[in-house]
């Protein structure tokens, strides 16, 4: 690992440290499990890799100029637009939603904020275990007040503002503020307002069945170097929760003004970029970390003791992270056309990089054959979470874990204690006592290890 290459924000990316990231991304393509773009910003130095096919079916590869979808970064953009609307006094983040939706049920109790900043109690409505029909109801076109129906008389989750729960059924709400508000479509207001001032020319919502110049087509990875098309989805559903796309690029231009604005270009009030980066709220502790806020649409870190402002985005088929480590000025962003892809630690490993802090290199775990009796001692419930436990059964002579509200997935041996996952990204170590029996596993996935304790049957 290399010492710290960071003194001060003059500082810049060093051959060695470019080698270093070379040497990390290399070995993750090797695995067969990148397939992407990552651009990396220090000072005034940028450095941009590509890697891996945009389109598998027809050879043609990654390069800076793809555009990949980047699923809820989406959120961050609608932030902005709202803020803009409040800088021309056409709303304000404390107004409650029934000042511009007055038949939205209880939207006398829900505000702006709430919904900017995931406090506002409304359910999740891309959850399966509520919707049980979600894979096909992704697939059908809809109109945006067709995508509120589907949440919008289910009963909070919470009295608004009570806590912190992610909701992309939010953002798909100030959507519709925002068109109610502007008088335009999203789609129009984003690249009339925010894309083409700051010279975004690769940047846009994806309408639906629209053909859009080199999009990347998103993949599966399923293991020994076999992908699957992702499952379709209809670009009418995300809404300002995700359904944007963009480039490295673009993404780079926009962190540049957001957190230096430099540029002579005023899209926001200072008062309005300090509500858009204000850690507002704190999140789930369990799953984010003690250091975890959220603002508008971005979310507010602790890594390698210091600040990151960042936010991650999944959608069938992609997988993407945008961050930026304000002290330091050094701004990542890994757009992946690999939906199972663990984007966000592709980022943390290489701010690794360039702070001398620890990573592994990517390495693709291999099978071995063990005797398959010894998967009866594994079985049983395991508390990962406090609202998630993880289900260990045997199907057709194989492990299989499901965690709550989730799909089941195949964990292959590496030994006969730890085992892996392939379409999921996860390592799993069993852990057993002195007598042989099983107190619970740790997960690895993303950078993170949790311990999951066995419940009694």
């Amino acid at each position: 690992m290399t010492a710290s290459l960071i003194a001060d924000s003059a500082a810049a990316l060093s051959l060695e440290t470019l080698a270093e990231m070379d040497t990390y991304l290399d070995a993750y393509a090797e695995t067969g499990r990148f397939s992407g773009n990552v651009m990396v910003s220090l000072g005034c130095e940028t450095m941009f890799r590509s890697y891996g096919l945009a389109n598998r079916g027809h050879g043609i590869a990654n390069a800076p100029h793809t555009k990949f979808r980047i699923g809820s970064i989406t959120k961050q953009f609608t932030a902005a637009a709202i803020l803009q609307l409040q800088d021309q006094g056409l709303l304000s983040v404390q107004a409650p939603v029934a000042t511009y939706l007055p038949d939205y049920p209880r939207g006398h109790d829900i505000t702006l904020h709430h919904l900017l900043t995931h406090s506002a109690g409304i359910p999740e409505y891309l959850n399966g275990e509520i919707f049980p029909d979600i894979a096909d109801w992704l697939r059908l076109s809809s109109s945006l007040t067709q995508v509120i129906d589907r949440f919008k008389t289910l009963p909070l989750d919470f009295e608004p503002g009570q806590h912190f729960k992610y909701s992309n059924s939010g953002y798909v709400l100030l959507t519709h503020i925002l068109e109610t508000v502007s008088g335009q479509p999203y789609t129009d207001y984003v690249q009339t307002h925010i894309f083409s001032p700051l010279g975004m020319v690769n940047s846009g919502y994806e309408v639906p069945q629209a053909v859009i110049p080199n999009l990347a087509q998103g993949y599966l990875f399923i293991g020994a170097e076999t992908y699957l098309q992702a499952e379709p989805i209809d670009m009418s559903r995300p809404q300002g929760a995700g359904g944007l796309y963009s480039t490295l690029e673009d993404l780079a231009t926009w962190n540049t003004w957001l957190h230096s604005r430099q540029s002579v270009l005023t899209i926001l009030s200072e008062g309005a970029v300090k509500q858009l980066l204000n850690p507002a709220i704190a999140m789930d502790l369990d799953r984010d970390g003690p250091d975890a806020r959220y603002g508008y649409g971005l979310v507010h870190d602790q890594a390698f003791d210091r600040q990151v402002i960042l936010h991650s985005g999944g959608i069938h088929g992609f997988r993407s992270t945008l961050a930026h480590y304000p002290k330091e000025t050094l701004s990542i962003c890994v757009l992946n056309n690999f939906e199972n892809t663990p984007s966000e630690k592709v980022a943390k490993d290489l701010a690794a990089i360039v702070f001398g802090g620890a990573y592994e290199l990517p390495t693709e775990p291999k099978r071995v054959d063990v005797d398959p009796t010894l998967y009866e001692k594994y079985i049983g419930t395991y508390q990962l979470l406090p609202e998630m436990q993880v289900e260990i059964r045997v199907e057709e002579g194989q492990l299989v874990g499901q965690a709550t509200g989730q799909d089941s997935f195949v964990l292959s041996p590496s030994s006969e204690a730890d085992f892996f996952a392939t379409v999921v990204d996860i390592r799993i170590t069993f852990e057993l006592d002195q007598a042989g029996d099983t107190q619970g596993f740790t997960l690895k996935q993303m950078g993170q290890s949790l311990f999951a304790q066995k419940l009694p049957e």
